[in-house]
């Protein structure tokens, strides 16, 4: 291992990802810098020893003064969840510009970008996919060092939110198509430790380094594995492919956020991501990433 770097701004440190690869920056010694919208939710990383950036990515001199004296730029900040004045289409590419411009300036050695893998490209019927494409690029063409880390599927998502909080509350669980496509499925913890190896191997640069986890399966074996821990039985109710397709058209005048669900959905239906080279990073880089199984046995526990 490599001696630790200077100082590593985390952009997006109030996210989930964010958060926890800035905790443990912090915890093997590195000096971080945290950077987020919100002062409030910073604050729990300022305990920690963080110094704190609270901002708009938007403000081009805010991030160039974020950027000024440290050796490192992680990023994971999107706006997935936006819609209107912040919509990821009206902020994502000027925020990203920003970035790239403050990095070049002060000459940063290298920034560590978490993108996403198989997310159709500038293709892509999900407009948040086809701008995070674009991302992509400006972070390859910023004029510093760059690595793209490239997970598969996030388990906190789909499989604790989407699926295991209907469960739990016991709602009705919504597949989209079928609910056969299959998917490999990674936990936020482990994409943070990939991330920070990353961080600790600065020889690391213009690569793009594609992680995942050892469980590829189908969104209704998931389901199946929640009810079996929880010993219950969910409803399962299918939203047909073409509904979707359909949905994310029509709304998409009146409702941008819900179109871009229903355009989500729809991918998802139609993807299968088996991933099975899955081992190469967890070998090179040290990290036993969990199975879906474990998440679920860790995540969900059975009423009394």
């Amino acid at each position: 291992m490599s001696t630790l770097p200077r100082s590593v701004l985390v952009i997006g440190a109030t996210g989930q990802l964010g958060g926890a690869v800035a905790r443990r920056l912090l915890d093997t010694g590195h000096r971080v810098r945290a950077l987020g919208r919100n002062s409030e939710k910073l604050a729990a990383l300022k305990a920690l020893g963080a110094e704190i950036a609270a901002g708009d990515l938007l403000d081009a001199p805010f991030v160039l003064d974020a950027c000024s004296g440290v050796d490192q730029v992680l990023s994971t900040a999107n706006n997935a969840l936006g819609s209107g004045a912040s919509s990821p289409s009206r902020v994502d590419l000027r925020a990203y510009s920003n970035i790239c411009h403050a990095i070049r300036e002060h000459r940063v050695s290298r920034i560590v970008h978490v993108s996403a893998q198989d997310t159709g490209g500038a293709s892509s019927p999900v407009d948040f996919f086809r701008i995070k494409f674009h991302v992509d690029g400006l972070i390859r063409e910023c004029g510093v060092p760059w690595v793209l880390l490239a997970p598969t599927v996030f388990m906190e998502i789909w499989v604790e939110t989407l699926l295991g909080g209907n469960i739990l509350q016991g709602k009705p669980v919504m597949l989209f198509g079928d609910g056969t496509a299959r998917a490999n499925f990674i936990a936020t913890d482990d994409v943070a430790e990939f991330a920070l190896r990353i961080l600790d191997e600065p020889s690391i640069r213009n690569t793009v380094i594609e992680v995942g986890g050892p469980t590829t399966c189908s969104f209704a074996d998931v389901i199946t594995m929640i009810e079996r821990r929880l010993g219950v039985t969910a409803k399962r109710r299918h939203m047909p492919s073409a509904v979707l397709r359909a949905s994310s058209i029509i709304l998409r005048p009146f409702s941008e956020m819900n179109a871009r669900l229903m355009a989500m959905g729809y991918f998802t239906a139609q993807a299968t991501n088996a991933f099975t080279d899955w081992e190469t990073a967890a070998n090179r880089f040290g990290v036993v990433p969990m199975t879906v199984q474990q998440f679920v046995d860790k995540t969900f526990v059975s009423p009394a």
